[in-house]
């Protein structure tokens, strides 16, 4: 299932970063980056449905 990666920008909108072949490799991606830049991620499959939403630690 191809699953997408969302960053969450400043004004609170979600802007699309890459899609991945399967929810564990975008899992672990939106993790990276929600730690890197030190905002909230998400996971979507690309029905539109939200998997998992990640915030920075």
């Amino acid at each position: 299932m191809q699953t997408q990666v969302l960053s969450q920008l400043p004004d609170g909108s979600w802007n699309p970063l890459r899609v991945y072949p399967n929810p564990l490799l975008a899992y672990i991606a939106a993790r990276k980056l929600s730690r890197r830049e030190q905002r909230p991620c998400r996971t979507v499959c690309i029905s539109g449905q939200v998997l998992d939403e990640i915030l920075p630690a």
